[in-house]
């Protein structure tokens, strides 16, 4: 088990952390018997694997939501009259609400945890830390 602590999270009580799992182990995870529903994979003629994910897949453009703070006021591109986009503001106790529930789905259970990067540029791409249930 990964000496990861998601206890900085709010994540308490895991199980088992599977920390930057290889392609190989992703295969076998996704494949595995005894999987049933969406959890399940099925690999495909070319070998890979396909994962029904349900109605709620995909990126939802429209449900872009930024805590509206001093420190995001002025830098999120903000949707107005003059300029329509998506990045729509949230406040922060909806934020606090909705993390409250994703701590709660993820303490207790066996996680994947993916650390790795947005943008290509090292001197520019920014960390990014997926921390997952299959």
């Amino acid at each position: 088990m990964s000496k990861i602590d998601l206890t900085k999270y709010g994540i308490t009580d895991v199980k088992e952390i599977l920390h930057n799992p290889s392609y190989e182990v992703l295969f076998q995870e996704e494949t595995k018997e005894g999987l049933e529903g969406y959890e399940k994979g099925q690999v495909t003629e070319l070998g890979a694997v396909n994962v029904m994910t349900g109605i709620y897949t995909g990126r939802s453009p429209k449900d872009k939501f930024f805590v509206y703070n001093e420190a995001s006021k002025d830098t999120v591109w903000w949707t107005s009259d003059a300029y329509k986009n998506d990045n729509k503001p949230c406040s922060e106790e909806a934020w606090a609400d909705l993390k409250a529930k994703a701590v709660k789905q993820l303490s207790g259970k066996r996680l994947f945890v993916m650390d790795t990067f947005c943008g290509a540029n090292p001197a520019t791409r920014l960390k990014v830390r997926f921390i997952m249930e299959v």
